[in-house]
């Protein structure tokens, strides 16, 4: 298997993990692979007209995280977004290993974790459950 040819970024729109995503489009460009960036917005139960504002307004921010994901990889060609409901270790876990990826490229800590942690809960649940490398940016 080819070094870097599948890579997985989940990205949350903090600074951390769009940083993460420079480190993987650069990975990415040595051996010209695939960079494939995801964003994980919640599971929202059927609801009334407030449950449905929210969720229009999640998928709506998420699309609008990996715009600027895109824009940010600018003219790689091999490069893809996703946008994925559930919990985001989980959703990754799953999509790593379905999706066939090698690597995992990602922040240690983003919107949800504070700048005092080593690790936040979601990079240290990848970290841990991961069958392929987890390269983490911090």
């Amino acid at each position: 298997m080819k070094d870097f040819a599948k890579i997985l970024v989940p990205v949350d729109g903090s600074k951390q993990s769009l940083k993460a995503l420079d480190r993987a489009l650069i990975l990415a460009g040595f051996t010209h692979g695939e960079v494939t960036c995801i964003h994980v917005i919640p599971e929202v139960p059927p609801g009334g007209p407030r449950t449905r504002e929210m969720d229009r307004q999640f998928k709506e921010d998420g699309n609008i995280i990996l715009k600027k994901a895109t824009k940010r990889a600018g003219n790689h060609t091999k490069f893809k977004t996703r946008l994925v409901r559930g919990a985001p270790n989980i959703e990754t876990i799953k999509l790593a290993r379905n999706g066939k990826f090698d690597h995992i490229v990602m922040s240690t800590t983003g919107k949800g974790g504070s700048s005092g942690d080593m690790l936040g809960s979601v990079s240290n649940y990848i970290l841990h459950k991961s069958k392929i490398p987890v390269y983490l940016i911090k």
